[in-house]
């Protein structure tokens, strides 16, 4: 069992089968075992997001969506804290030099702060996450 910080991106795959690798498939055993997922508050949003859309665009149906979020609750998630006033010039300039949304910043950040290994699939986060010298699940 082990912590670490989840991107959206790399838990997608659990719903789409067509998206599916060992990676995730590894990612999920370890979200199954217990592992805790460490997540920014932007997170639930952008999951439900990302579901709505494959919804509208035909890719999943929608009693899929509202299965896979009942799945997640079964997992061990600690969401974060919103960022307050003071916290986002440091969100602001993560972004600013590693070229992220601050959606990005704010896994990136959270896996600076917490020392823990980040899992993504998004392969500028990835990048930005070596530059700032944080592990990534996987290699």
């Amino acid at each position: 069992m082990q912590s670490f910080v989840l991107d959206v991106s790399a838990c997608l795959p659990w719903c789409y089968e067509d998206e599916q690798t060992p990676f995730s498939d590894q990612l999920l055993d370890l979200a199954a075992t217990g592992s805790q997922l460490h997540v920014p508050s932007i997170w639930p949003l952008e999951i439900v997001n990302a579901l709505i859309q494959g919804v509208r665009r035909k890719r999943l149906p929608a009693e899929r969506a509202t299965e896979f979020l009942e799945q997640l609750k079964a997992l061990s998630f600690h969401i974060d804290p919103s960022p307050t006033l003071t916290e986002m010039p440091r969100l602001l300039e993560l972004a600013s030099r590693h070229q992220l949304t601050s959606y990005d910043a704010a896994y990136l950040d959270l896996a600076i702060r917490t020392g823990l290994p980040l899992a993504s699939l998004d392969d500028a986060l990835r990048k930005a996450a070596i530059a700032e010298k944080v592990a990534l699940v996987g290699g």
